[in-house]
Parts: C-alpha cells; sequence; structure tokens
C-alpha cells in the first residue's frame, strides 16, 4: 500500500523561523568542523612528519577522488527527489530510490575498490611499504564513505540538518583523534600513515553507523507500511547529469591551481592555494544556508508555491551575502597577515586574496543559482554553463599566467566567475521567472517602496 499524505503548508512567519534555525545549527556544525579538522591536520602533521603526513594527504586526496563516480550524482539527486516526494506524501517513492541508490552506489563502489587495489598491487614494486600500506588501508574505506554521503543526503532531505552533518562534520574527526591518543598510549609509539589510515576508517565507521542507526529512526515511521516504487532510468539519467554538474564545479575548484603549478611551479601554486582556501571562507556562510535551503527550494517547486519558494530565496540570499560582505571587509583589512599565519613567504599571495575574495562576493551577490537550477531540473543547462567556464577558465590561464603568475589565476577565477555567475542569473530569469541573489531581494524592496 502506496501512502500519501501531504505536508502542511507553512505561514511565511514559521518557514523563516524554521530556515534560520536549521541554517544556524548548519552553520555552527559546519564551523567547529572546520576548527576540530584543522586541529585535526595540526596532530597528524606533527605526529606522523612531512614524509608519512605527504602519504597520508596524497592517498586520501586519491580516495576522495575514487568515491566521486561511485556516487553517481545520487547525493544530489536525493536532495532533490526526496524533497520532492516527502512535500506530495510519496514515501513508496522515497523508500524505492533510497533502496536503489544504495544499491548501485554499493556495487560501484565494491568494484572501484577492487579495480583500485589490484592496480596498486601491481605498482606495489614502485612505492615503498609504508606508502603500499597506506593505500590499501584507504582504499578499503571507499564503499563506507560513498554510502556515508548518501546517508547524509537522505537526512538533509528530510530536514535534518543536524544529524546530517554531526556524524561527518564532528563525531568523525573527534573519534579519530580519541583513537590516535589511545593507539599512541597501548603501542608506546607514534602512528605511522598506514596506522593513522586505518584509525581514520575505524572513525568513519563509527560516524556511518551513528548516521545510519538516526536515519533508520527518522525514516522507519514515514515508510513503514508503505510499497517500494522503482523509477530507476530516470533516477539514474538524472543522477548523471547532476554527477557532471559536481564534476565540473570540482574542476573548477582545481583548475586555476593545477594550471599554475604546472606554469610556474609548485611552490607559487602551494601559496596560492593557501589564498583559495581561505578566500572560500567569503561564501561560507551562503555555502552552509544551501544544505538547509536546498530540500526547502525543491519542496517548493515540487509544490508550485511560488510564494514560498521566492520566500526561501530572499532570506537565504540575504543571510548569505551579508556573511560575505562582513569576511570580505576583514579580509580587506587583514588579507597580509591572515596569509602570515601560514609562513612569511605566503604573504606574496595577498592580492591574489583579494581578487579570489571579490569573485566570491561576487558568488553570494548572485545567490543560490547552482543549487536552484539543480533542484529544478535545470542540470544539464547548468551542466553546459560550467562545461563553457571551464573552457573559457583555461584560455584565460593560458594567456594570463605566463605573464602575471598568481595574479592571472586569481583574476582568471574572479572573470570566469562573473560570466559563469551571470549566465545563470539570465537563465534563471527567463526559464524560471524568478529573480535571483541580491536581485531578488532588491527587486522586492524596491516593490514595497513603490
Amino acid at each position: 500500500m502506496s501512502i500519501h499524505t501531504t505536508a502542511k503548508p507553512l505561514t511565511q512567519r514559521s518557514l523563516s523561523k524554521m530556515l534560520m534555525k536549521s541554517s544556524s545549527l548548519s552553520f555552527l556544525v559546519n564551523v567547529g568542523g572546520i576548527g576540530i579538522a584543522l586541529i585535526l591536520q595540526i596532530l597528524l602533521a606533527r605526529q606522523l612528519g612531512a614524509v608519512s603526513y605527504g602519504y597520508y594527504s596524497f592517498v586520501t586526496t586519491a580516495v576522495t577522488f575514487l568515491v566521486f563516480p561511485t556516487k553517481l550524482g545520487f547525493d544530489t539527486a536525493i536532495v532533490r527527489y526526496v524533497s520532492s516526494y516527502r512535500a506530495h506524501g510519496q514515501w513508496a517513492e522515497v523508500k524505492g530510490l533510497l533502496r536503489r541508490a544504495n544499491q548501485i552506489t554499493a556495487g560501484l563502489s565494491l568494484a572501484v575498490t577492487v579495480i583500485s587495489l589490484l592496480v596498486v598491487l601491481l605498482m606495489s614494486g614502485t612505492m615503498n611499504g609504508e606508502l603500499l600500506y597506506t593505500y590499501i588501508a584507504g582504499l578499503l574505506g571507499i564503499p563506507v564513505m560513498a554510502l556515508a554521503l548518501l546517508r547524509q543526503s537522505s537526512l538533509q532531505a528530510l530536514k535534518e540538518m543536524l544529524h546530517a552533518q554531526l556524524p561527518e562534520k564532528i563525531i568523525r574527526p573527534v573519534v579519530f583523534i580519541a583513537l590516535l591518543f589511545l593507539y599512541n598510549a597501548i603501542a608506546d609509539t607514534k602512528a605511522g600513515a598506514g596506522e593513522a589510515m586505518l584509525l581514520f576508517l575505524a572513525a568513519m565507521a563509527v560516524s556511518y553507523a551513528i548516521g545510519a542507526w538516526v536515519l533508520k529512526r527518522r525514516l522507519t515511521p514515514k515508510i513503514q507500511g508503505a510499497d517500494t516504487a522503482y523509477n530507476t532510468r530516470e533516477w539514474v539519467n538524472v543522477s548523471l547529469s547532476l554527477m557532471f554538474v559536481s564534476g565540473m564545479y570540482l574542476v573548477l575548484g582545481q583548475l586555476n591551481v593545477l594550471m599554475l603549478g604546472w606554469m610556474e611551479g609548485t611552490t607559487e601554486a602551494g601559496i596560492y592555494g593557501a589564498a583559495v582556501r581561505i578566500a572560500t571562507l567569503v561564501s561560507f556562510g551562503l555555502t552552509a544556508i544551501n544544505m538547509t535551503a536546498a530540500p526547502f527550494i525543491s519542496e517548493s517547486y515540487a509544490k508550485k508555491d511560488d510564494k514560498q519558494l521566492r520566500h526561501v530565496l530572499s532570506l537565504s540570499n540575504l543571510a548569505g551575502f551579508l556573511f560575505a560582505g562582513v569576511i570580505y571587509v576583514a579580509f580587506l583589512f587583514l588579507n597580509d597577515p591572515i596569509l602570515g599565519l601560514f609562513g612569511e613567504e605566503f604573504k606574496r599571495g595577498s592580492l591574489a586574496l583579494l581578487i579570489l575574495s571579490t569573485g566570491q562576493l561576487v558568488s553570494a551577490f548572485s545567490g543560490q543559482t547552482g543549487t536552484l537550477m539543480t533542484m529544478t531540473g535545470q542540470q544539464k543547462t547548468l551542466g553546459r554553463i560550467l562545461a563553457g567556464s571551464a573552457v573559457l577558465n583555461i584560455v584565460l590561464n593560458l594567456a594570463l599566467i605566463p605573464a602575471f603568475g598568481m595574479l592571472g589565476a586569481a583574476v582568471t577565477n574572479l572573470l570566469c566567475t562573473v560570466c559563469w555567475k551571470t549566465a545563470m542569473v539570465i537563465v534563471i530569469r527567463r526559464k524560471l521567472g524568478i529573480s535571483i541573489g541580491m536581485f531578488a531581494w532588491m527587486t522586492a524592496n524596491k516593490k514595497r517602496g513603490n
């Protein structure tokens, strides 16, 4: 028996309270997560030393890239579809989607793990024992990491923002730190890269088990007694489009650093990379709010509730931009000493940091363009825009980096951000009839003034 119980409509006041409460929790969890992650990285670097820490960091990065295709875009598709199904009480479809997504992801992640292990074993003669040990330990974590991302998306779609983020952002690193100290005490020696990776896997297993238990408790009362409905072909087609979009974001985020390192050397790329990481804090608030707003956007669009959709966008865009403005002003005056925390030589990236921060401010001003297009079925158009931006990025990097170094890379980043954000704003206006970002907030207030 399929259960259909449509959610009660929310008033603007109750919607605002719910959105701001969830966004505040998301923001606090993310801030706490950043702090704990920083402490963890400092502890690891001091314990492992430069060489072993390099092994650990490289393998962790490699595993992260290998996890990406195993999700097949289902992490984003779950947020979009479950939010829509939830709005219409289609719990049979929710049950089917989560089951099928986990089945496909589990199968793909196991296949990627086996193939990767075989490749590493074939290449074992070219690496030392510690690096091989670290690779094997890291690759074994691919299935758990992939399924954990689906679990996080499921709780996000159910508007359980605290439970969606707490296991990975807080519980996992805290357990990892505790296990690290426990290992040192029991073994009476410092852990190497391989041991650290095994401890990370143990922490990941603990956080996954907790998250899966919470999801089951939240979901069981809703899907109990419901049939299981499958729309596998539709889900896979949409997920593949969403995976392409996520891939483009990943490429755009790393392309400047990679091309700068290729053309100017790793030292220049390292300084620029530090500036990139700091600059992302400008739009950090909007990113945290997006985690909360995405299911509301999908739900509002599914219910054809234009008023609620515009209210969600207006409120979240304003909050995100105000946060971005405060951080941007701080960087205007403190960019030099902030980069100096990394080392005196990093201060050479001060101007690049300002240019990159300006790009992040433009992104925050334009609002949740990517989230809105993804949640409303415009992912193919979004993918084309991002692909065009990637091509433009390559062309501008080739022209500007040889002449201006990291400043050329930063200017390229800014110009590409302006181009693809402008394109998205125009497409959203034409296809959805919605003004996005601060444009919408200014238009709304102008109408009230008249």
